[in-house]
């Protein structure tokens, strides 16, 4: 069963004790993040871009990240941060409360285990003020490790101008904490989907680009750092692939007039991802599996796409090599970044 897409009015609620209505609101989801909440919250707000709210949604957490919340906002400047509480409803959820709450004209996201740059607000704002047709804005996004440290590597989109279908064929935007959106792209299409527990933020850039005449543009600098963490080493390959089909079900319903190859090329992206993220994980048998499930989708693409050539490749290869071919590729697909490079493709 899908969420009801609400009409515009009832799904925001602009009302507040102070009469001054901030430009951005960037929506923080939290669940049991108290070792990467702070620097989260306080990157947001030492953005250099200051007409703005920070709401960090707190979905329900166990550990100890309500009481540095309660610390954050007793230390906050000028009532800048808001904390809801709510009991938990998973990432969706979080992101759909935080929209709700927003009263700016423009909604970011960052989850709370990733950092947004000082300057990333200012930059992608400014590029949206100045082209009305833009709903979506992102950047590219630097990896952390665990602890905090800039490694240097680089998540980069080849794409600027990602089309519905480049973006439904690969997310193209990254990671859920590079993109600026218009409200109005909410107004116009609805909340996130609570059915789905990941893949949640492509069904939804997908469905902005689908449904509304905006469109989602590159600021090619990277302003979002975004974090590795230990924890996401373990995959749910069964997990993953079943909300994968469930976003892809989403989208064949949603576009009908999308080419059929597009949608299967985009279901097979994410059987690729999975089968080599099981792979990484050391689930061999999973990754073989997974990955003969997406060749029957479109065996083509095992000639067509080199990242599924290469995914095919590398559950080949012993479990002991991955993870340095992985850091490898990284490697190298950071060094194509050039961030004098205007158009954000890769050189």
């Amino acid at each position: 069963m899908t969420e009801a897409i609400l009409p515009a009015k009832p799904m925001f609620d602009r009302t507040t004790a102070s009469s001054a209505v901030p430009t951005l609101s960037i929506v923080i989801p939290a669940y049991n993040v108290a070792n990467y909440i702070r620097p989260a919250v306080e990157s947001a707000l030492a953005q250099t871009f200051t007409d703005l709210e920070v709401i960090v949604v707190d979905d329900g957490s166990t550990d100890t990240t309500p009481a540095i919340l309660a610390d954050l906002v007793h230390t906050s400047r000028g009532g800048l941060l808001r904390i809801i509480r709510q009991e938990n409803r998973g990432l969706s959820g979080a992101r759909n409360t935080g929209i709700q709450q927003a009263r700016g004209a423009f909604i970011g996201f960052l989850d709370g285990d990733d950092i947004w740059l000082p300057e990333k607000a200012a930059k992608q704002i400014d590029l949206m003020k100045k082209d009305p047709s833009i709903g979506i804005s992102f950047s590219h996004s630097e990896y952390l490790t665990e602890n905090g440290r800039r490694t240097g590597t680089i998540l980069f989109s080849p794409k600027a101008q990602p089309s519905l279908h480049d973006l439904i064929r690969r997310n193209h935007l990254g990671n859920g904490s590079t993109v600026i959106a218009r409200r109005e792209c909410f107004e116009q299409v609805g909340l996130f989907r609570t059915e789905l527990r990941s893949c949640e933020d492509y069904e939804m850039w997908c469905r902005i680009l689908c449904l509304t005449t905006y469109k989602a543009v590159l600021t090619p600098e990277v302003l979002t750092l975004y974090r590795l963490r230990q924890s996401s080493l373990t995959f749910n390959a069964k997990k993953f692939i079943e909300n994968a089909d469930l976003a892809i079900a989403f989208l064949r319903k949603e576009m009908p007039n999308v080419p059929k190859a597009v949608i299967d090329t985009g279901h097979v992206e994410h059987y690729r991802i999975a089968a080599s993220r099981a792979a990484l994980s050391g689930h061999d048998k999973d990754a073989w599996q997974i990955f003969i499930l997406a060749m029957r989708i479109r065996p083509i693409s095992l000639l067509t796409d080199w990242k599924a050539l290469a995914t095919a490749a590398s559950i080949l290869i012993p479990s002991s090599m991955r993870s340095w071919l992985a850091d490898k590729a990284r490697a190298v697909q950071s060094l194509k970044y050039k961030p004098s490079n205007p158009a954000g493709n890769p050189g």
